[in-house]
């Protein structure tokens, strides 16, 4: 499976910019990139992404799971992506 970009226009980046303040958080900024590209991207915090892979390559190295090999070596491409 291939992460597809999308594209954001510039005057939808102008708009944005123009309606903040002097900050944003990163929770609005979050959704704004979500209601861009049509919940096709979110954005989280990377510990979150962290600790899901960890959960997965402990779930996977305790289960007799046919594959198991190519599923670890799935999280660690997933890793390096991070």
């Amino acid at each position: 499976m291939a992460i597809k970009d999308r594209f954001i226009p510039r005057e939808e980046i102008s708009k944005l910019v123009e309606m903040i303040d002097n900050r944003i958080s990163t929770y609005d900024l979050s959704m704004w990139v979500k209601s861009k590209t049509d919940d096709k991207w979110v954005v989280v915090p990377k510990v979150f992404c962290d600790l899901t892979i960890d959960f997965f390559e402990r779930l996977t190295s305790k289960l007799p799971v046919s594959g198991s090999e190519e599923l670890l070596e799935n999280f660690k491409n997933i890793k390096k992506y991070l």
